[in-house]
């Protein structure tokens, strides 16, 4: 039997480290490496990448630390047997870590090779556990004596890679650092100025994953939002927006910029905008108009700190949610040009599954009415100032997980189905079509959910009014893209452009407005930063690929123009624009291309077979005007992105 080493502090350490560095960094970073490149230069990678290496320096330390505390108390029953114990503490956590992060990239691999979904019922998976633990504990049984001191061994050997890491990553950190940026205990406001422009204020808040056909914001006898059908009542209500991607990183951007992201190129979740448009922003041109600008969100994706233009904002504010791991990475948006919140997400993931599976396993960690109390808390503080204030929330609910809180909570689906996280079905992903009724299950969930984030809205709206906000303020109640439970795709993101996705709600109330009013039609998230701008009287964004709605919102028309949608997370911002799946809506008919392969569909939105039935074959004349339509169109985008640079 091989004698295991006497236990060391520095040993512990360089042990500890060398695990964590040179096998659960690169383990957690590879399934994302190919995003990361396609968003962003290879050394701003290596320098995020060496940021998380020299970050996991601390839960090494905590390691070495806490396995030398107990070799010292154990020292007592022989140094022998107190070294083998603490050795033991400081490798089994660090192997346990290792091995997820190997299984968890292994899986996504094996799933988007073979395009394999396996979906294990509760019971099942608690046996292949129980398994997996009996292999590991038989296996350290047998062989635990001889590979102990073999693998301690071995990760003192490779110290010396560690240390060259570190080293190699201090460099490409002090050759490309960081910005920081803290983040204030709360949000704060400015000082009063003396002549502040007298201006609507503009409220923004933005509902994430809500598709128009559950909401059904516009109609009084919805069951899902009626606080916000009653709203409506007394607004504008857009019955067909489209949101110019499927998730949320890609969305808010154009929301944000009035530009589409085949010009703005957000599309991977990790991504930031160009550099060269993180300026163009509805905010930029309220802040240099006399307006004080903030954001608000739960969801970080959404942040101004996530998609670099929160220089354009006075306070940028990220709430707190219940996940362990989301406040490391609420600390880590003090660095907003990295993308080491997103690193910090995965690599903390162990720590979120115990978050949400065990402390919090029936319940969401996301709550509304946390970042509806930010909000209000902002404007009590800004309101002496009497500056014009633009304030954009986004809130996460409904958003996975489908775990509405009590108040809402089987009002659709009774107790005993889907009441836990480990019940649901991963996000965003392809099901077979056996599943439809177990989907279906999961939408009433949501729809629960979405109840949910309703009565939190309408409450805030109603704190609105009484502190006499709402009569003086322009305010815009949207989402960022909806949510699928058909065609074959539960959740958001992914390659499909299919109205389930694309088409959500947009209210529009103006300041003292009684009477509400429907518009049939198709408007662009493009066009919302466009229109706040023209509502106030403040400079145009220069480059906005949308349009102002101020004229449908004063009773006149507007002439018919096409709206364009896409999905680009295959799409290298570094790279001429040759892959993604693009929809073109002209009146009700909706064209859809799919690259490299060229594929077209053509659906007409306003029959009963809506997009089940393929119209290509029988409109070949509309099939050559929409595609020659688009492809203009992205021709012009790659001429911009040329212009723009990376």
């Amino acid at each position: 039997m091989k004698q295991v080493p006497t236990l060391r502090f520095r040993a512990a350490l360089a042990v500890a480290a060398t695990a964590l560095v040179l096998l659960y960094v690169p383990l957690t970073v590879l399934p994302i490496l190919d995003g990361l490149l396609f968003a962003a230069p290879w050394i701003d990678v290596a320098r995020d990448v060496g940021l998380l290496a020299w970050l996991a320096l601390l839960p090494a330390t905590a390691l070495a630390l806490v396995a030398w505390l107990a070799s010292r108390l154990l020292a007592r029953f022989g140094e022998e047997r107190a070294s083998r114990w603490a050795w033991a503490l400081l490798l089994l956590p660090s192997l346990l870590l290792v091995i997820r992060q190997a299984g968890r990239m292994g899986w996504q691999w094996t799933r988007t090779v073979f395009d394999v979904q396996w979906q294990l019922a509760p019971a099942t998976k608690l046996l292949v556990l129980a398994l997996a633990a009996a292999c590991l504990v038989a296996l350290w049984r047998r062989f635990g004596p001889r590979l102990l001191p073999a693998g301690v061994q071995a990760l003192q050997g490779a110290a010396g890679g560690t240390t060259l890491v570190l080293v190699l990553a201090l460099c490409a950190i002090a050759w490309n650092p960081p910005h920081w940026v803290p983040m204030p205990s709360a949000p704060v406001s400015g000082g009063q100025v003396e002549g502040a422009k007298r201006a609507p204020h503009l409220i923004v808040i933005t509902i994430d994953t809500v598709a128009a056909a559950d909401a059904r914001a516009c109609d009084p006898a919805t069951v899902t939002m009626p606080r916000l059908a009653r709203f409506a009542q007394r607004a504008h209500c857009f019955e067909r927006f489209y949101t110019a991607s499927n998730f949320t990183t890609s969305s808010v951007s154009t929301q944000e910029t009035g530009l589409l992201p085949w010009t703005h190129h957000a599309n991977q979740p990790d991504s930031t905008m160009l550099a060269a448009v993180r300026g163009h922003t509805v905010a930029a041109q309220l802040r240099a108009d006399g307006y004080r600008t903030h954001s608000v969100t739960d969801n970080f994706l959404a942040s101004p700190r996530h998609r670099g233009s929160y220089a354009d904002y006075d306070s940028s504010w990220v709430t707190r949610t219940a996940l362990s791991g989301d406040r490391y990475r609420r600390w880590a948006s003090r660095l907003p040009n990295t993308t080491l919140p997103r690193l910090l997400a995965i690599s903390l993931a162990p720590l979120n599954w115990a978050d949400s599976r065990l402390h919090r396993g029936s319940s969401s960690p996301y709550e509304s009415e946390k970042v509806y109390a930010d909000v209000t808390r902002l404007l009590k503080q800004e309101q002496p100032n009497g500056r014009p204030q633009f304030i954009w929330a986004q809130t996460l609910p409904p958003h996975s997980p489908y775990l509405p809180p009590a108040s809402t909570r089987y009002r659709l689906l009774p107790p005993g189905e889907l009441e836990r996280w480990s019940d649901l079905l991963p996000d965003n992903i392809r099901y077979r079509q056996e599943q439809q009724p177990l989907v279906d299950k999961h939408r009433l969930r949501y729809q629960e959910s979405l109840m949910a984030a309703d009565a939190a809205l309408g409450d805030f709206l109603d704190q609105l009014e009484r502190d006499g906000w709402l009569e003086h303020s322009i305010v815009v109640i949207g989402t960022d893209h909806g949510e699928s439970f058909e065609r074959g795709f539960l959740g958001h993101a992914g390659p499909d452009v299919h109205e389930a996705l694309v088409h959500g709600p947009l209210v529009i109330r103006l300041p003292g407005q009684q009477q509400g009013q429907k518009h049939s039609e198709p408007v662009s998230q493009a066009d919302l930063a466009p229109t706040l701008l023209d509502l106030v009287g403040a400079p145009p964004l220069p480059h906005a690929e949308g349009r102002s709605l101020k004229p449908l919102l004063a009773g006149s028309a507007l002439a018919p123009e096409p709206v364009f949608t896409m999905t680009l997370e295959r799409q290298s911002r570094f790279r001429p624009i040759r892959q993604g799946r693009f929809a073109v809506i002209d009146g009700h008919e909706k064209l859809v291309l799919q690259m490299p392969e060229k594929l077209v569909h053509l659906f007409d939105l306003a029959s009963a077979e809506g997009e089940s039935l393929d119209l290509a074959a029988q409109r070949p004349e509309r099939v050559m005007a929409l595609r020659g339509l688009l492809e203009q169109q992205l021709q012009a985008a790659e001429r911009r992105r040329q212009g723009l640079g990376p």
